[in-house]
């Protein structure tokens, strides 16, 4: 019987050990975090595995731990998960990570890793990552790409007030889609708006009562498909909530500078987060849903195209994991064993929506998550030789 594999996981909640959850019985797995309690979780579900406290973002701890591995994955804050990148391709290591990069850019990494041998994709998770995956997929499919639209939530199949939400992540990262200025591309125009500032209805499947909001959701979409001339993603909530930060946010509530508040010094977004981590938490019996919906639209030959794909994933309680775990560490595990298996090769930082425009590997991410338990429905729409009408 051939040895196992071995893999470094750095992040020990929910979706780090989701990510475990994937990989274990292919690879022999260490993981690392600075919560003593993640650890201990991780090793009661999972026994064979090695835990490791200590902070990620520990250059030397983080070679010794990844020396020899096959690769190395990652579930932090973006922050961190950020640094993470930037020390894994320092070492010249393979590292599929699904933090969100706050809207930077890998072009720094890309050239680290192509000079140490490093090969990385970031940001691969549910959103961003597969709705990158298939915004590059329909990209691909059309010889002119006009539109691209990406919808994405993560929310409670049962909605409970008074936010009628539950937070299935990271509360700080969470929190930021309501206060920094969102990016969507205007008539071929890079454009920068407030928060918030767009709200309209929203349905998907038998849920027809939602709302979604302009966001930062398109990742790096909108910098390797300058070509596109329409593009925005949009957060996916129940109805009501939007109304509810817009509020908050024009109280100063976001406000990350410390002020005196009463009669002590605080910052409010501290205050905020540490509210919402008690009003947001998930309770028993509570059950989280992943929502996506990507629009690509566009000119094939003579013909109009338009690409649409979805999912409404509803928690399964039996698997111990959140909707939100489930998605964004399956997509992770999946695109973490196509480095290992040489699926994906080079050097440097690849991206999923240009990984996408390969018939056999997409076909191969799709029945992977399948297995699963986790299935897209793609559909297309043809207007049959406009460009000879016009």
């Amino acid at each position: 019987m051939a040895s196992k594999k071995k893999a470094l996981q750095i992040g020990a909640g929910m979706i780090g050990r989701c990510i475990v959850n994937d990989m274990i019985d292919e690879f022999e797995m260490v993981v690392l975090d600075m919560d003593e309690a993640n650890l201990v979780e991780t090793k009661r579900l999972y026994p064979s595995v090695e835990t490791v406290r200590g902070s990620a973002t520990d250059e030397t701890l983080f070679a010794k731990l990844a020396d020899g591995v096959d690769i190395v994955t990652a579930a932090m804050p973006g922050t961190v998960g950020y640094l993470v990148t930037e020390i894994a391709m320092k070492a010249g290591k393979k590292l599929a990570n699904v933090s969100s990069m706050h809207g930077r850019a890998d072009a720094p990494f890309d050239e680290i890793g192509k000079k140490t041998g490093g090969l990385g994709i970031s940001m691969i998770g549910f959103e961003p990552g597969m709705s990158n995956f298939f915004g590059g997929r329909g990209y691909h499919k059309l010889d002119k790409c006009e539109e691209m639209y990406v919808y994405v939530g993560g929310i409670p199949n049962n909605p409970r007030p008074p936010f009628n939400y539950v937070t299935t992540w990271s509360i700080a990262d969470n929190l930021n889609q309501f206060a920094q200025p969102t990016t969507v591309v205007r008539n071929g125009e890079t454009v920068v708006i407030p928060a918030l500032s767009e709200v309209m209805p929203f349905e998907i499947e038998e849920y027809k009562n939602l709302e979604c909001f302009t966001s930062n959701g398109l990742g790096s979409l909108f910098r390797n498909f300058k070509d596109v001339p329409e593009m925005a993603a949009f957060t996916v909530r129940w109805p009501g909530l939007a109304d509810q930060m817009r509020l908050l946010v024009n109280l100063d509530l976001f406000d990350q500078q410390e002020r005196k508040l009463g009669k002590v010094n605080q910052v409010p977004r501290d205050i905020l987060v540490d509210i919402f981590k008690e009003k947001y938490e998930k309770q028993p019996g509570d059950l989280d849903m992943s929502v996506m919906k990507v629009v690509v639209k566009g000119v094939k030959g003579n013909d109009k195209l338009s690409y649409t794909w979805e999912i409404a994933h509803v928690e399964d309680p039996a698997s111990g994991f959140t909707s939100m775990a489930w998605t964004t560490a399956s997509t992770c595990g999946i695109f973490a064993r196509a480095m290992v298996d040489g699926r994906i090769s080079g050097k440097g930082m690849v991206s999923a929506e240009m990984l996408a425009g390969d018939d056999d590997f997409y076909h191969w991410v799709i029945a992977e998550q399948a297995k699963r338990g986790i299935f897209y429905k793609e559909k297309v729409e043809c207007l049959k030789n406009v460009a000879l009408w016009s």
